[in-house]
């Protein structure tokens, strides 16, 4: 239990469920602010995993392998393995968020020449690329939903779908050490999916689905790989 993480959790305000309250408790500034109590050592990890692992955080031009990549590496530096595991669920669904929106895009079978996903269910998913839930629904339920959103265009539902789906596995977690920086993390976590959510424009959300449907596979995967 380290003073520095007690003080910081401490001066966090309670995160309410996204879709019932609709601001963030606390901004984005305000967080950076409060996160300055960390050590650099700690402020840096933090940074680096926002960058690959906060909802929509992807550059448009970073490639799937370039993503993996990125993922891969900083979830071997990474030491408490609630963290973790953490990250590598978080993977796990971009991999099966990935591969529906490949397939819907018309790819027949999975890409196994690239580095297109990442986590325990990636090869799986290959195996079993033309079931239309790749056999994993009775583990991931929200799957059946997910892929009829995606097929009839309806992108707000399914983000709503998925960010409720997230938010409700990251409620039930807890941290293995109170006051750690896994436990910073999770509601670093939460935080993102709060601020995401508060701040989508449904509208603006259809009318970039229906453009996207209209550019070819490569851009259209570049685009919507924010959702993922």
């Amino acid at each position: 239990m380290t003073p520095r993480y007690i003080e910081l959790l401490c001066s966090l305000p309670y995160l309410a469920d996204p879709f019932v309250h609709r601001r963030p408790p606390i901004s984005e500034v305000q967080l950076l602010k409060r996160l300055s109590m960390l050590d650099f050592a700690d402020r840096e990890l933090v940074r680096e995993l926002a960058a690959a692992f906060y909802w929509g955080r992807i550059r448009l031009d970073d490639s799937d392998a370039e993503i993996v990549t990125r993922a891969g590496r900083l979830i071997e530096r990474v030491e408490p393995e609630d963290l973790r595991e953490w990250l590598l669920w978080r993977m796990d669904i971009r991999t099966l968020v990935a591969a529906l929106r490949r397939r819907h895009n018309g790819e027949s079978s999975a890409p196994v020449a690239l580095r297109w996903g990442y986590g325990r269910y990636a090869r799986y998913i290959e195996r079993n690329w033309t079931h239309p839930h790749f056999r994993l629904e009775s583990r991931f339920p929200w799957l059946p939903q997910a892929k009829l959103l995606l097929e009839t265009g309806e992108s707000h539902q399914l983000e709503q779908l998925l960010l409720s789906s997230v938010w409700g596995y990251y409620q039930q977690q807890q941290a293995d050490e109170q006051y750690s920086l896994s436990e910073v993390w999770l509601y670093l976590m939460k935080w993102d999916l709060v601020e995401r959510w508060c701040s989508y424009d449904a509208d603006h959300a259809r009318e970039q689905f229906d453009a996207l449907a209209d550019m070819g596979l490569e851009q259209s995967l570049q685009e919507l790989r924010n959702i993922a």
